[in-house]
C-alpha cells in the first residue's frame, strides 16, 4: 500500500467479503432460533445484509474501483462461533441467549471496520464513499440494539433460572460467620498467641 485509498480498498474487500460470509450464514441461524422475536430481528438483518452488499459495490464505484474480495478470517471465526452454538447446543431459550451473543460480536466487528472505512474515505475526501458507509454503520448500530431489546424479553422470560441455589447462599453465609478457632495450648507451655496479637510484638 502506498496511499490512505489504498489502505481504503483493503477495508472494503474485507467488508465485501464479510458480508457475503453473514448473508450465507444468517439463514442457518434465523432456522436454529426458537423464539419469534428473535427469528423475526434475525431475518430483518439479512434482508438488510443483502443491501449492505449491495452498497458496498456503490462504495467501490464511487471510489473509481471495481467490487473485490479478501477473504475476511475474522468474520469466519466469529460465523463459526455462532454454528457451534447450533451444533452443540439443545434448542431454547438459552441456546437463543447464544446466538445473540454470537450474532452481537459480528456486529461490533461490524460497527469497527465500516467505522474504520468511514474515516479512511474522509481522509481521502471522498464523500460519497463516507455518506454510503455511515448508512451501513448506522444499520448495525441499530441491529445491534434489536439484539439487545431481544435479548432482555429472553432473560425476562428466564429470569432466576440461573439464580444460585438457597442451600449454596446458606453456606457462603457460614463459611463468612465462622470465627478462627481458638489454637491448642503448646505442650508444657501457655497457650499460643493469635496471629493478630503476635503481629503486634515487635
Amino acid at each position: 500500500m502506498e496511499s490512505l485509498q489504498d489502505l481504503l480498498m483493503e477495508e472494503l474487500k474485507d467488508l465485501y467479503s464479510a458480508e457475503k460470509q453473514i448473508v450465507k450464514a444468517l439463514p442457518k441461524l434465523v432456522k436454529g432460533a426458537q423464539t419469534k422475536e428473535l427469528k423475526a430481528a434475525l431475518s430483518e438483518h439479512l434482508d438488510v445484509t443483502k443491501g449492505q452488499v449491495t452498497r458496498l459495490e456503490e462504495v467501490f464505484a464511487a471510489a473509481g474501483a471495481k467490487a473485490s474480495v479478501k477473504h475476511c478470517k475474522g468474520m469466519e471465526g466469529l460465523l463459526e462461533e455462532g454454528s457451534e452454538c447450533l451444533n452443540e447446543e439443545e434448542a431454547g431459550e438459552f441456546r437463543d441467549l447464544q446466538l445473540i451473543g454470537a450474532a452481537q460480536r459480528v456486529e461490533h466487528y461490524e460497527m469497527a471496520a465500516y467505522g474504520t472505512a468511514l474515516a479512511i474515505a474522509e481522509q481521502c475526501e471522498l464523500q460519497e464513499c463516507a455518506d454510503l458507509l455511515a448508512e451501513t454503520l448506522e444499520e448495525e448500530e441499530s441491529a445491534d440494539e434489536s439484539l439487545t431489546i431481544v435479548a432482555e424479553g429472553i432473560y425476562a422470560a428466564v429470569g432466576g433460572q440461573g439464580a444460585v441455589d438457597s442451600d449454596d447462599e446458606e453456606i457462603e453465609e457460614e463459611d463468612e460467620d465462622m470465627e478462627e478457632p481458638e489454637m491448642a495450648p503448646v505442650k508444657g507451655g501457655a497457650k499460643a498467641a493469635p496471629a493478630k496479637a503476635m503481629k503486634s510484638r515487635k
